[in-house]
């Protein structure tokens, strides 16, 4: 079910003699990818409560609200749900209201929330509400999502004008990731909670707003997404006012921040490493999810309305040419013996801040946020249908069946998935 597909970058050989790197690494990386490892291995069974008791062992505050809100959201407990992420949006609050940001806080400081991860927290959010049937606050955390994506373009747009892009050899070591996901799934513009704010207002009965909502995803939406917004685009321009089914499909596993370990020859003999960060994808084979009626008919088909393994990469490229830039930068090393070849003398400057690189915030992320979000919608004349999991061969590779109850809170029903390896999680 998976293609499990690891994209780094391969720069110098590992320097496996440095004992002090070696210690470096035990201490800071694999306990942690330990965690993430057994986490991400017991979500692939539906074990919730599992790895809940995982998470809870995570020493980083704002990192263990943000994964228990989501777990919580897998296991349909929407009200303990908001209280995590909101426990993780007050942390990330306070680490902005610091009196200094620094260019160099990409980099260094403990995770402190990348800037998507705190998109997804007003974007769950607003799903919970929905589900809870309070569709006004659904249409408030859609509204801080978008809010968030602005002002985190805005904060890196400073940081760039910083930066630097002379590091053309270092960067060259990256073409194989970026070009390993949709440039088109930029990380400040996201389809998914204009959806889910046209949701919330077509709830209400407002479909002029609902359909402003819809024409912004479509703005700001790739080609796979154009099914599901344009049958919305359609109903809400007619007013459409029968209740409708819509399905959210959490698939896969979002990037794993990994590093590179650079040996460098600094002279006279002496060897040292530093550590640059990157990313390690796992593919999933999932393509769509097929909805079919107990006649046998196709009644909807998903869209993908956020990839988030190309959202996170997309904005690790903007962020890298900063990141080189402090190294750079803020590296004193004396580049004046003759015996340092450019390439030897270029590594050299990264030295003294390299070992920095790789802090907290650089090998923290979730482990249960997904690789993509898909999305189906469809206006129920049944109650029993089947979900149909599709592969990127159009193969079918797993039928599951899909009980549709009439909600007492809400106009329209709403049911969320996670997909995870061969299991859909219900």
């Amino acid at each position: 079910m998976y293609k499990k597909t690891t994209i780094t970058i391969f720069l110098i050989p590992f320097f496996i003699g440095c004992q002090w790197a070696s210690n470096k690494l035990h201490k800071v990386v694999a306990p942690k990818i330990h965690i993430y490892n057994k986490s991400i291995k017991v979500l692939s069974e539906c074990r919730f409560d599992k790895a809940i008791n995982i998470v809870l062992k995570n020493q980083n505050e704002l990192l263990k609200n943000s994964e228990l809100g989501l777990i919580y959201y897998f296991k349909d407990t929407h009200q303990d749900s908001n209280k995590y992420f909101n426990q993780a949006i007050d942390i990330y609050i306070a680490n902005e209201n610091k009196p200094i940001i620094a260019l160099s806080s990409i980099v260094r400081n403990e995770y402190q929330g990348e800037g998507f991860d705190k998109v997804f927290l007003h974007n769950y959010k607003a799903i919970n509400y929905l589900m809870l049937g309070d569709a006004e606050s659904a249409r408030v955390e859609s509204k801080n999502s978008n809010m968030i994506q602005q002002q985190e373009k805005l904060k890196l747009y400073k940081f760039k004008k910083k930066s630097s892009n002379k590091n053309t050899y270092l960067l060259s070591r990256y073409d194989k990731l970026f070009n390993s996901v949709n440039p088109q799934h930029h990380p400040y513009q996201n389809p998914f909670a204009y959806y889910i704010s046209a949701l919330g207002y077509a709830e209400d009965g407002n479909y002029g707003q609902a359909l402003v909502d819809i024409r912004n995803a479509i703005k700001f939406g790739a080609k796979a997404s154009d099914s599901v917004l344009k049958k919305k685009l359609l109903a809400y321009q007619n007013r459409d006012t029968k209740p409708t089914v819509e399905l959210f499909f959490d698939v896969g596993q979002s990037p794993l921040k990994s590093q590179v370990r650079l040996k460098m020859d600094m002279g006279n003999g002496e060897q040292r490493i530093a550590y640059l960060p990157s990313y390690s994808l796992e593919i999933s084979d999932v393509d769509y999810i097929k909805i079919i009626d107990s006649q046998g008919q196709e009644v909807a088909r998903s869209s993908l309305l956020s990839d988030i393994n190309a959202i996170k990469i997309n904005e690790f490229r903007e962020k890298l040419p900063a990141i080189l830039s402090i190294l750079t930068k803020e590296a004193t090393i004396s580049l004046g013996s003759e015996a340092l070849d450019g390439k030897s003398k270029l590594l050299a400057t990264i030295f003294k801040t390299g070992s920095a690189i790789y802090g907290q915030n650089d090998i923290s992320t979730w482990s249960s946020l997904p690789q993509k979000i898909l999305v189906a919608s469809f206006e129920p004349k049944d109650y029993s249908y089947q979900m149909v999991v599709v592969d990127r061969g159009g193969q079918i590779v797993e039928k599951y069946p899909l009980k549709i109850t009439k909600s007492t809170k809400t106009k329209n029903i709403y049911r969320h998935f996670m997909i995870r390896g061969e299991k859909i999680c219900d």
